[in-house]
């Protein structure tokens, strides 16, 4: 599959016309990364958006201890499928990541560049409309997940023996 097949069926791009997959595929390089490989870590600059290829990723919080005693604890808040992306923290200031990422399998990503992106956005207005409006409700969805696996202890049986083996 090509880039701007893999980006045309991904939950951010998909709505984007052959023109802006194009001008997009052109900003993506291809990369690979062996399962256990953190991809960025909350707090880092984001500096690149992600489209997962191939694999799963998981995106997790880092949870710090009441006391500021213990360990962090990286707490899995979604698993991230093949179309998937990550990373939108690349695209809205202050371009800071809001969770880690990490290779639950041998994952195949696109990365996109957030800068490169931001400027095709800013020069063309239809462009940046699409991607917003999907990057809107990419982060209200995941909101809405978060929110019901929280309140529903989902988010702790995640952290368990579970994902760490089987998804």
């Amino acid at each position: 599959m090509n880039v701007t097949d893999v980006l045309g069926e991904s939950e951010l791009f998909h709505n984007l016309d052959s023109a802006h997959l194009k001008t997009v595929a052109g900003m993506c390089r291809g990369t690979s990364s062996r399962k256990d490989t953190t991809l960025f870590i909350e707090g880092d600059e984001a500096t690149e958006l992600y489209v997962l290829q191939s694999g799963r990723a998981v995106l997790e919080m880092q949870l710090h201890p009441m006391l500021d005693e213990g360990p962090v604890i990286p707490t899995p808040l979604e698993v991230v499928s093949e179309g998937g992306c990550f990373g939108w923290s690349a695209l809205v200031e202050p371009y800071s990541y809001t969770l880690s990422a990490r290779c639950l399998t041998n994952c195949t990503v696109l990365a996109v560049k957030g800068s490169r992106l931001r400027d095709a956005m800013a020069s063309d207005s239809d462009l940046n409309g699409e991607i917003m409006k999907a990057l809107a409700e990419l982060i209200a969805l995941r909101l809405v997940e978060t929110r019901i696996r929280l309140s529903s202890g989902f988010g702790f049986i995640l952290q368990g023996h579970e994902i760490s083996t089987s998804i």
